[in-house]
């Protein structure tokens, strides 16, 4: 497969430090790929692809890394445990995590290819990478989506400005790499809110400070539905001992009505489930909570929360381990107000605590960091059961690779 029109360009391009900010599915870490790869035709050099975490890179790359190689009949020697391919010409190529910063230091690069800049540590490339690079006088690509310009991403987008010669940057929504359909995006656009799909599909700066819950408005969230059907009920719960916090909803369609919450200073798990039981002893409870429950023992017979809800007769509905933040704030936003103006998520007038809570639940100054403290816990409770049923997430690069790439080493 061809590279598409955005990749050529970049791969054409000669300065020798590269900002690419794109949108979703762009191929970007299939460029990122190719690029390590062909800087790595140079006899004894070691090159790097960096991600935010080991875990992270390994999943993305490494397969289709050992795939591309082995393809090119360009490997030596594979170490599965170190995430490093040593090439015939010496050469290696070596995957790694941001997230164990001190062990990338003293390193000499040729080349360095950072996925997911945004999401890496800030320090990443002015402390560690870019002196990596000092003495072979090598170069970088730097990819992502963007995360505001509080994010340090855009200040490496704009290096160009002072540091012409030298670096570029590029920036290209999703609909310009040629990989995703038009009948897609216009999903994409129905599910999200506004500000996720100009910053995910179309690549801009969008600011994110403020309320967390952006997308609320007393005028157009807050309804009362009369006569629910409580037949089933879905309890979004966060576990505290002050407070324990629950939203309870009810299902119409594609729209959720939170009709009820219960919000419980110095109590627990067992309390919450003995009191929703005791509100809705008819109903089928199914509870969407804080994933860590599977592990927190807090019951003096060291029962799990998980364990406390099910002998409760609950269903227990939760991943395996927390979604990204980000992502279950995007989801509840989606909810509230899609990108194309449809709201699908309604609280009851009498959720006061609810109410309250995404009206002054706030980022951090100047990050893209919830505030935790006094309101984040009903939110949470709110919003774990929206982001399960509903969910929005960011997924990896998977665009198809090109078939062959001619270089040959030597």
């Amino acid at each position: 497969m061809p590279l598409s029109q955005p990749q050529q360009t970049i791969v054409e391009d000669q300065h020798r430090f590269k900002v690419v900010i794109a949108g979703r599915r762009l191929g970007k870490t299939t460029l990122a790929i190719r690029e390590i790869c062909r800087h790595a035709r140079q006899p004894n050099v070691d090159v790097w692809l960096v991600g935010p975490t080991y875990r992270s890179i390994k999943m993305v790359a490494w397969k289709a890394l050992k795939h591309k190689l082995q393809d090119l009949r360009w490997v030596k020697k594979v170490n599965e445990s170190e995430l490093q391919i040593t090439l015939k010409n010496d050469s290696t190529i070596s995957l790694k995590g941001a997230d164990n910063r001190d062990s990338l230091r003293g390193a000499k690069l040729a080349f360095c290819a950072i996925d997911e800049i945004a999401d890496c540590d800030p320090e990443l490339f002015p402390e560690i990478i870019r002196p990596a690079l000092a003495d072979s006088e090598g170069g970088a690509l730097i990819i992502g989506t963007p995360k505001g310009k509080n994010n340090h991403a855009y200040e490496l987008y704009c290096m160009e400005e002072d540091h012409p010669d030298t670096w570029k940057s590029f920036q290209y929504t999703t609909a310009q790499g040629g990989f995703v359909s038009e009948a897609e995006l216009e999903a994409a656009r129905a599910e999200m809110d506004a500000r996720t799909y100009k910053q995910e599909f179309e690549a801009t700066w969008e600011t994110f400070q403020g309320v967390v819950a952006y997308n609320f408005s007393r005028e157009h969230n807050i309804r009362r539905l009369e006569n629910p059907d409580t037949k089933i009920l879905h309890i979004g719960m966060d576990f505290n001992t002050s407070p324990v916090t629950a939203a309870i909803y009810v299902q119409q369609g594609r729209e959720m009505y939170q009709i009820d919450e219960i919000h419980m200073l110095n109590s627990n798990t067992q309390e919450m489930a003995d009191e929703i039981s005791r509100r809705y002893s008819k109903s089928t409870i199914i509870c969407y909570p804080d994933p860590s429950g599977n592990a927190r023992r807090t019951s003096a017979s060291g029962a799990t929360d998980f364990t406390i809800l099910r002998n409760a007769g609950f269903t227990v509905r939760a991943p395996s381990r927390h979604n990204l933040v980000r992502d279950r704030i995007n989801s509840y936003n989606a909810r509230l107000c899609s990108s194309d103006g449809v709201r699908h998520l309604f609280i009851d007038p009498k959720c006061k605590y609810t109410i309250e809570s995404l009206e002054k639940f706030c980022y951090k100054e100047g990050t893209q960091v919830p505030d935790k403290g006094q309101w984040d816990h009903m939110f949470d409770a709110a919003s774990y059961c929206i982001d399960f049923m509903f969910p929005i997430k960011r997924e990896r690069e998977e665009t198809p690779q090109p078939k062959r790439w001619t270089h040959q080493i030597g």
